[in-house]
């Protein structure tokens, strides 16, 4: 009986052999190949063996394969993950495999997971992105260049798997702390004072403003300030309250104006030269000074002198009414009530712009 030229392929393995053998099965028999439940023969062994066939054995393995967290067990007859794959129409490009398409499956078998690519929505930087893509959320940002850090807001959450319709948003947020310099107003406040006229006011102590630091934590989610919180203050200069000083003084009324009869009934101011004669009110009409001045005359001269036109102040040299120094402004008469009277009045003009400014002076500084 001729011999026929065969070329055996046994698990991707080819040797030449002429075999007088009938079928497929007997030749496998000659070569002591057995084989197992899931194993496959081409052609099948009731094939008749002719010259120059070409026989392949397919060594089945088992294999696991998890897709998207269902499992099932096959047998296959592929050799590596990515022919398992094809034969089972799993191997999509855009899904993420647990082990490398190239991996050889040995008898033994191999177990791979499978994630399957969805479609999903990636809002970053307030816009919006259809993507496909296999994974979690934290793989879905590293492969868009995303790095979120600590502050940074994404949802769902990073370990989360990526479902079909999913929205997965990024927020960055940035977190400052500037601090600002403000001015911090000053108060007022009024007091009385009977060395002031009533119904005249004026600012004893300016007011002056403080000024404060002031820290705050603002929020910004991609570039926008969400919030802005004070979280510190720090006076650097405290402030000076104003204090306006008003006046509760009211002027004695002047004296009726006495006519001239009843003038010589009056005690007469003590003079030392003897010279002049007449009450307070005759020496400030004679001196040319007006009514209506007569009542801060009178203040200022009783303080000064008690309307004696010989005083003398021992300790200053001062004398007169008016208590000048020296005495020699008004001259020899500097006892006369009148000259007396008549220089203060220049003088209070001249310096005060008249005896009210005079006295506003000298209640505040008892002198003039």
């Amino acid at each position: 009986m001729q011999k026929n030229d065969v070329a055996l392929t046994v698990d991707g393995a080819t040797k030449a052999i002429a075999v007088r053998e009938d079928t497929v099965g007997e030749v496998l028999e000659l070569e002591g190949i057995e084989l197992a439940e899931h194993d496959v023969v081409l052609p099948g062994v009731e094939s008749e063996v002719t010259d120059d066939m070409e026989i392949t054995v397919l060594v089945a393995r088992p294999f696991e394969v998890t897709v998207d967290g269902q499992t099932r067990e096959v047998w296959t007859t592929g050799k590596t993950v990515q022919e398992a794959l094809g034969f089972l129409d799993l191997d999509h490009a855009d899904s993420k495999l647990s082990t490398s398409r190239s991996a050889a499956i040995g008898r033994d078998g191999l177990s791979v997971d499978i994630i399957t690519a969805k479609d999903v929505t990636l809002v970053a930087g307030g816009k919006e992105m259809a993507v496909r893509f296999a994974g979690t959320v934290a793989d879905l940002l590293v492969e868009a260049h995303i790095k979120p850090d600590a502050d940074d807001i994404v949802t769902p959450a990073p370990d989360t798997l990526l479902a079909d319709g999913m929205e997965i948003k990024y927020v960055d947020v940035e977190v400052t702390t500037p601090s600002v310099e403000k001015a911090i107003p000053f108060g007022k406040k009024s007091v009385e004072s009977s060395k002031l006229a009533k119904g005249k006011s004026e600012v004893t102590t300016k007011g002056v403003e403080g000024l404060k630091r002031e820290t705050y934590r603002n929020v910004y989610h991609d570039g926008q300030l969400q919030s802005s919180i004070k979280q510190s203050e720090e006076v650097l200069k405290d402030p000076v309250t104003q204090v306006t000083t008003v006046g509760t003084y009211v002027a004695p009324k002047p004296e009726p104006t006495r006519t001239s009869s009843s003038s010589s009934s009056s005690a007469p101011a003590p003079s030392s030269s003897g010279s002049r004669t007449g009450t307070k009110y005759d020496w400030m009409r004679a001196a040319g000074i007006p009514e209506s001045q007569w009542t801060y005359v009178d203040y200022i001269v009783s303080r000064e002198s008690g309307w004696n036109p010989s005083a003398r102040n021992p300790s200053s040299g001062a004398c007169g009414l008016a208590q000048v120094y020296p005495c020699s402004k008004i001259g020899s008469s500097w006892d006369d009530p009148v000259a007396s009277l008549k220089w203060q009045y220049n003088y209070v003009s001249s310096r005060y712009g008249g005896y009210q400014g005079a006295y506003n002076f000298w209640s505040r500084n008892h002198w003039y």
